[in-house]
């Protein structure tokens, strides 16, 4: 009978569940936003490259000459051997590249090591990559990344030839595989030169920053520890300031904030549930209303409480519970298309939180329906057979 009232009023039963479909879809829909979004910034922030320390070194006292960062270097591919992968002075500085008549003033230059790759997380597609007889001899050599070898070189082979960085003739070594769409202002962007030629680039051979990229996140504590306590014991901060960071820490604290900013948008979808919750109720009252005279038949005859608030909560239920299964595909389509539209990944609902929402619906239909319910089985037969 309560499945049978509702089809009786489609418009109305629709209208009842509008509310219900709209939360839960709001729901999924934003928080797969938020999860995509996410994925996105982990994406971006592995393509930097994780588990690196960071070192940067600034001097007050131009008279001291005291090479902090060599000291730094030596010490720890002494000392930390078994727990890192490589370090790399990690200066950069932008310019102009030109080969022939191709001109480029939008990639970011690296100045590194040989190891600068591994701790930058670039892969090198052909050719070679720098090499320690570059750094020790300031070889007039460079690393492309795979926009600027496109950019400027279109389908020429750029290995072996002649690019001018700033107005320095460098030879092309090796190419990088792309790795953050191979677009202008992207990480493919970028040359790489050996570190050395500082003097001729920067106008300074000082080294401020320093890369050491950590095997792995259970070693970055005891990695970050040591460092901080080396420049403790041999950072002069009476000629200068330095920081010890963990580079892991912006992209943890980016995951803390989506998380919240998740809890937030999940919050608001929650309260427009509950707005649909007082829809139902609202309806389920106007419904014991029009079927008073009903009621009082079926009380009449023997019908328990029981019955009556059974009928009543079923088709709450139904209500809500239809209400959740339409809002969980709207919330779907919607997920998969605003995934594509905004990060071109495939969006799907978290299967928990669809569980959740669905769950929620139905929770939404009975504590909602049950007044009206309980209302209905307290009519009093007389009473309800008076009605018109």
């Amino acid at each position: 009978m309560a499945l049978e009232s509702i089809r009786d009023k489609k418009i109305r039963s629709f209208l009842t569940m509008l509310g219900i479909i709209i939360g839960v879809s709001a729901v999924l829909i934003l928080v797969s936003v938020v999860q995509g979004y996410n994925a996105d910034l982990t994406a971006y922030y592995e393509k930097l490259g994780v588990n690196k320390v960071l070192v940067s070194m600034t001097g007050y006292d131009r008279t001291n000459t005291t090479d902090q960062s060599s000291a730094l270097m030596d010490w720890a591919e002494e000392t930390l051997a078994d727990r890192i992968i490589g370090l790399t002075p990690d200066l950069s500085t932008t310019g102009v590249l030109k080969y022939h008549a191709n001109t480029s003033d939008t990639a970011v230059i690296h100045l590194g090591n040989e190891q600068w790759s591994a701790c930058s997380n670039y892969t090198l597609d052909r050719g070679r990559d720098l090499t320690a007889a570059d750094i020790k001899g300031r070889s007039l050599v460079c690393v492309l990344g795979a926009h600027v070898a496109k950019a400027l070189f279109g389908y020429r082979d750029p290995l072996g030839e002649q690019l001018m960085v700033n107005g320095i003739p460098m030879t092309v070594v090796g190419i990088y595989y792309p790795k953050d769409g191979s677009a202008e202002a992207s990480m493919d962007d970028c040359v790489l030169v050996p570190y050395t030629l500082n003097r001729r680039m920067l106008g300074s051979d000082r080294i401020t920053d320093l890369s050491i990229k950590v095997q792995g996140s259970t070693q970055m504590a005891a990695v970050l520890a040591a460092v901080e306590d080396w420049m403790a014991e041999n950072f002069d901060t009476a000629t200068g300031d330095y920081t010890v960071e963990n580079g892991n820490d912006a992209m943890q604290a980016a995951e803390d904030e989506t998380a919240s900013i998740q809890v937030v948008l999940g919050g608001v979808a929650g309260i427009a549930l509950l707005v649909g919750g007082i829809g139902i109720m609202n309806i389920m009252l106007v419904t014991v209303t029009e079927r008073t005279r009903e009621i009082g038949i079926k009380k009449a005859i023997g019908a328990q409480r029981s019955v009556i608030i059974t009928q009543f909560l079923v088709e709450s239920t139904v209500l809500s519970g239809l209400g959740g299964l339409i809002g969980i595909a709207v919330g779907l389509a919607g997920s998969l298309l605003l995934g594509k539209l905004i990060y071109d990944m495939i969006l799907l609902p978290d299967p928990w939180m669809t569980a959740a929402a669905f769950l929620f619906s139905l929770g939404i239909g009975i504590g909602f329906g049950l007044y009206p319910a309980v209302k209905a089985s307290g009519l009093q037969p007389v009473d309800a057979l008076r009605a018109d």
